[in-house]
């Protein structure tokens, strides 16, 4: 139903990509996402430190972001490796899973250790089984708990899961700088639309604004 239209028809110049975010600039307007448990899901060549130690510097010499996610076979007491995002000056944005406020206070630490131009959090990896049986476990936000985060962030602060015009007003209430529309890959809830279907209405409703919109596939 949604396809990319295509004019070549146009004046002979040279095509920028390039857009500034937050005051950073970068080459092209899409982000590497946010990958955890590498060793879990994807085979044992690459942990997660090695992985976002690769993709984040390929994306900076890329002129590119990219978002790091981080999960240990220890859970929410992993180091989130911000490290990498160290080296290349802070043009990468780490990650939270939606913990309890305690733990993430200690993650905006590390984060802001590391000088990242802004931090997100996954808020639909509540609705993960394997995250929910952690101790402490992860689990949904309601929009005051949601600002208290954002208000510790310290930096713009990404909301990624969205996939209602509810939700989006929500995190704009919050004080989102910017949310992801994201099904988290379609698998945290059956029969869930595809990011293009929703995109429209939402970008609508809150568009236009202070809050920037990404999109994810």
């Amino acid at each position: 139903e949604i396809r990319v239209q295509m004019d070549t028809i146009s004046e002979h110049e040279e095509v920028d990509t390039s857009f500034v975010l937050w005051g950073q600039r970068f080459r092209y307007p899409f982000f590497a996402g946010p990958v955890g448990a590498v060793n879990l899901h994807y085979g044992e060549k690459y942990n997660d430190q090695s992985y976002n130690d690769v993709m984040v510097a390929a994306c900076a010499e890329a002129g590119i972001a990219a978002m790091t996610g981080r999960r240990g076979k220890s859970g929410c007491n992993e180091d989130m490796r911000t490290d990498a995002i160290r080296r290349v000056e802070g043009k990468g944005i780490p990650t939270i899973k939606p913990w309890n406020i305690e733990i993430i206070r200690e993650k905006m630490k590390q984060a802001e250790g590391s000088g990242a131009f802004a931090v997100a959090m996954d808020i639909d990896a509540a609705g993960l089984p394997f995250l929910k049986n952690l101790t402490p476990p992860a689990g949904s936000k309601n929009v005051e708990e949601l600002a208290e985060i954002i208000r510790a962030a310290g930096v713009p602060f990404i909301v990624k899961g969205v996939m209602t015009v509810k939700g989006a007003q929500k995190a704009k209430k919050a004080g989102a700088a910017a949310i992801v529309v994201s099904n988290h890959g379609d698998r945290v809830l059956d029969q869930c639309p595809a990011t293009a279907e929703v995109l429209p209405e939402i970008a609508e409703a809150v568009g236009g604004g202070s809050m920037k919109i990404l999109v994810d596939g």
